[in-house]
């Protein structure tokens, strides 16, 4: 069995690819409920994602263990999934489906081959953390389960396991309702 815990970043400045002070509060409140136990950290190449997993980790307590940015967890159709996304009135993955069918099968294809080869990076019994970007994540989910996840927001996930009879759990990461900041 191995594990992904795909989450996405925090709060970002507006017009920046930073996070903002409310950002780096929540997600350290996040990270406070956090496992200490990564085998892997994974985290896409915008600074608001490493900036995510580095308040993740002070809350923590973990030290950073082996880790990687990876480019496939973001994706250079940034303008499009906007686009569709405002087309489609919803970023949900099967909304913006019906809206344009062969942008989002290709990405969620390619987003779950990502995600496949994280997988393959993650010690047998161990847990990874990943850090991107909605509608990103639920692309992947999507792309390698099948499943639908409703939009991600800040700090929010899904946990995705890779079972060893090869099969997929997931199990979504939501902050509670009323809580500040978010306590998971």
């Amino acid at each position: 069995m191995r594990e992904i815990e795909l989450r996405r970043h925090a709060r970002r400045q507006s017009g920046a690819d930073a996070l903002s002070a409310e950002g780096r509060a929540q997600a350290e409140d996040v990270g406070r409920t956090l496992p200490a136990d990564y085998a892997s950290i994974f985290v896409s190449p915008a600074r608001r994602a490493a900036e995510t997993v580095a308040w993740f980790l002070r809350a923590s307590g973990q030290q950073l263990p082996g880790h990687a940015m990876v480019p496939g967890l973001a994706s250079e159709r940034e303008d499009e999934w906007r686009s569709v996304a405002s087309a489609a009135g919803s970023s949900r993955i099967d909304a913006m489906a019906e809206q344009d069918p062969e942008m989002v099968g290709a990405e969620s294809r390619r987003l779950a081959e990502t995600l496949e080869e994280l997988f393959d990076r993650v010690p047998e019994g161990g847990r990874a953390l990943a850090v991107g970007h909605t509608p990103l994540i639920e692309a992947a989910v999507y792309g390698l389960t099948g499943v639908i996840v409703e939009p991600l927001d800040e700090c929010e996930g899904v946990s995705v396991i890779l079972e060893d009879e090869g099969r997929y759990r997931i199990r979504e990461l939501r902050l509670s309702p009323g809580a500040p900041s978010g306590k998971v």
